[in-house]
């Protein structure tokens, strides 16, 4: 069973290109942080490292998905903006679900768009 990792983006703040980068680096990183010793990660690690960058038009839409995947066993990261530079404080901008099973993670995002 093949496994990635998802990182779901809000598409609805205006982030510069750059800024929705680093906010889907630090969604990966997060999940990788908590989940390094998993067998998900280690079997994701093995197959190349899958990842999909997807997009949710607001808030609650992300919140639907993370609350989808928590619901459906899988490892979840919110991410919220530290206020630096373009957004305020505090701000929701992205999540990573898994590493796990593709079939499992596409189950809680096979809806969502491509960033």
């Amino acid at each position: 069973m093949p496994r990635k990792l998802v990182l779901v983006a809000r598409s609805d703040l205006g982030m510069g290109r750059g800024k929705q980068a680093a906010q889907v680096a630090h969604a990966a990183v997060a999940a990788v942080l908590a989940t390094g010793r998993s067998r998900d990660f280690r079997a994701w690690l093995q197959e190349g490292q899958p990842k999909v960058v997807l997009r949710a038009g607001s808030e609650e839409e992300l919140l639907g998905v993370a609350a989808k995947a928590l619901e459906a066993g899988l490892h979840t990261e919110l991410i919220r903006d530290a206020g630096r530079t373009q957004l305020d404080p505090g701000t929701l901008t992205c999540c990573a679900i898994g590493p796990a099973d593709s079939d499992k993670i596409d189950a809680v995002t096979g809806t969502l768009s491509l960033l």
